[in-house]
């Protein structure tokens, strides 16, 4: 199919005068006026992309904003979306917004007692779901919501509501809204006059990983404000292409998006779904790209597994020539200036093989590539910089929105980068770093003591153990809660032991144990795709995953990654055993969190049988 992005032209830097107003929707509607016949979104619909210029995109959310106020939606009223990426989400929250209101967002994936407990801490009165699978998970819930009073679903295929007035089709919701702007159709300028800088924009729940998901509210300020520094620090434009992929539910996709879209443009393209994201990136060829840590291991995985399957030409081809992709990639770490024959080889190397395979990565357009949200291993970061598609670490939460970014002329391995204009950081006498600054969120929704906790003194706590240089580089040494003492004394941050243990084609997650414990070990959790097409290229016979995790074959790969990770430590911080667990985690069954980070002490818990086995003498 041929590429969808336009052809690069020279860049000069961001727009240089920023749109008129304060808000997300004075912003969002005047880039509507401005840029009427310009395409803002595409999706696919039956293989095909379709494209959705500004001015449509508009009359979705003008009908939707006059849709919910026919409903008694009223100014701060919360509103959830319950549903994967498409363009209803996103006319659903400018229309809400417009409208005054509050958007709240619930991960698709997650399960329906957790999706009521949201719903009811946000006191939602309308809930927006996709389709089915999302209405069924409402209707579980909805017994025990007593503020909700409807439910729209925008794909009624299969849904079973009849005689219940509560439940409406999104299709009938933009028809009420249609008709109520013919009677009053000054109705929503008057509600967008009640919008101000500081009114709650919208509430991203956290994951959840220690305790119930906490609802943060960011105002349009914090939003905009925290924004604009590192947006003029990327000097990106209206000829953006980025993919939506990540749940617009997400804080990185929620803050980074949305901004982006109202304060810059650009086009947005929805995957068609998670699965087809690498497919999705060859058609679309993105200019900036955003990948989880699980994103860049999968894709990294995907490329050995295509090589493995080549001719053995081509295999001796790839080898050589990311081996002098590595050479340049070390020597932009170290800022050093390669040979005149290293720098040659490297030009080979480039046009011959590199950019090729970029290309059929859908990543050779890619200006910016980011990674965040979780650690990841820096043997990942030096693989992609020696493909010729630098990495750039970016460090935020959902409370303070992007906090540091990797600078383009000086990458640094083991750091998230330097901090941006809009925060103040340090770092407190325990270790803990600390935030300040015009983007950090306003507090908890209904959680005035979780808020006077997060924000004690006038900073925000992270959570994170962490150090920033004398450069003003920050280092994380994860996490303070996760953080265990062996019961010989050691302290251990077991992030980075999991985030190297990860590294490996064949290891999905990662747990460390060894919590006032002798020595350490492991849970691990194989990578099912990469592992199967070992053991079926090797001749290893398995019947199903839990078998082929239980084969020895199997087990030595994982054996091979453990001494691989051990030669970094000491001799009283290796890894000295290890179980492979016989499923994939999930979320649905409480593993892993929506954001699909592990759920550390529950899966401890869990297998507190398998971890007894590695410690056969403590009683």
């Amino acid at each position: 199919m041929p590429m969808l992005a336009p052809t690069d032209e020279k860049r000069s830097g961001a727009e240089s005068e920023s749109p008129p107003g304060d808000t997300g929707p004075s912003l969002f509607w005047d880039q509507v006026s401005r840029r009427p016949d310009t395409v803002v979104l595409r999706h696919k619909h039956l293989g095909t992309w379709q494209e959705i210029t500004w001015n449509e995109f508009g009359e979705n959310v003008r009908a939707c904003a006059y849709g919910l106020m026919a409903l008694g939606m009223q100014p701060e009223d919360r509103i959830a979306i319950l549903s994967d990426d498409r363009p209803e989400w996103l006319y659903t929250d400018f229309a809400i917004q417009s409208a005054a209101g509050i958007t709240v967002g619930i991960y698709p994936t997650s399960g329906a007692s957790q999706c009521g407990y949201i719903v009811a801490n946000a006191e939602a009165k309308i809930w927006i779901v996709e389709n089915q699978e999302q209405y069924d998970k409402a209707v579980q819930s909805r017994h025990e919501l007593a503020e909700l009073e409807w439910v729209i679903v925008m794909d009624p295929k299969g849904v079973r509501a009849k005689g219940d007035p509560t439940v409406m089709t999104f299709a009938d919701l933009l028809a009420r809204g249609r008709e109520l702007e013919r009677v009053e159709p000054r109705l929503l300028d008057q509600r967008l006059a009640q919008v101000h800088a500081d009114d709650t924009a919208f509430i991203i729940y956290t994951s959840g990983t220690t305790g119930p998901p906490k609802g943060a509210m960011h105002s349009y300020r914090t939003i905009l404000e925290g924004a604009r520094p590192w947006l003029s620090l990327l000097e990106v434009d209206e000829r953006e292409e980025t993919i939506v992929y990540l749940p617009l539910a997400h804080a990185a996709e929620r803050l980074f998006s949305y901004t982006r879209l109202l304060l810059v443009g650009g086009v947005f393209n929805f995957a068609e779904r998670p699965e087809t994201l690498f497919a999705d990136m060859r058609e679309i060829a993105p200019t900036i790209f955003v990948g989880m840590p699980r994103t860049w291991e999968k894709l990294k995985s995907r490329v050995e597994i295509g090589i493995s399957e080549a001719s053995k030409l081509k295999q001796r081809a790839y080898r050589w020539a990311l081996a002098r992709g590595r050479e340049r990639a070390n020597a932009m770490l170290a800022r050093e200036r390669l040979s005149a024959a290293s720098r040659a080889a490297c030009f080979v190397a480039e046009w011959t093989v590199l950019r090729k395979l970029r290309e059929r990565l859908g990543l050779h357009r890619a200006r910016w590539a980011f990674t965040g949200a979780a650690p990841i291993a820096s043997e990942v970061v030096v693989y992609f910089m020696a493909l010729g598609v630098p990495i750039y670490e970016v460090l935020g939460q959902t409370e303070t929105g992007m906090t540091a970014l990797m600078p383009r002329d000086d990458i640094r391995l083991d750091s998230v980068g330097k901090l941006v204009s809009s925060v103040e950081g340090r770092v407190s006498d325990t270790g803990e770093l600390l935030f300040k600054g015009v983007g950090i969120f306003k507090g908890y929704f209904n959680n005035p003591k979780a808020t006077t906790k997060a924000l004690e003194g006038g900073w925000f706590h992270t959570g994170d153990k962490a150090e920033i240089d004398e450069d003003g580089y920050v280092s994380l040494d994860g996490r303070v809660v996760d953080m265990f003492v062996t019961s010989g004394g050691r302290n251990i941050a077991p992030q980075n032991f999991e985030n190297m243990l990860k590294a490996s084609d064949y290891i999905m997650d990662a747990v460390l144990v060894g919590n006032e414990r002798p020595h350490l070990t492991s849970l691990i959790v194989l990578d099912e795709e990469t592992v199967s097409h070992y053991a079926q290229t090797h001749n290893v016979p398995f019947s199903s995953f839990a078998d082929l995790a239980s084969r020895p074959e199997i087990h030595a790969l994982v054996t091979a990654a453990v001494d691989n990770v051990n030669q970094h430590w000491s001799d009283r911080e290796q890894i000295l055993d290890f179980r492979i667990l016989k499923w994939q985690l999930s979320d649905e069954e409480d593993e892993l969190t929506p954001t699909m980070k592990v759920r550390r002490k529950f899966l401890c818990d869990r297998y507190e049988g398998l971890i007894a086995e590695m410690y056969p003498d403590v009683g």
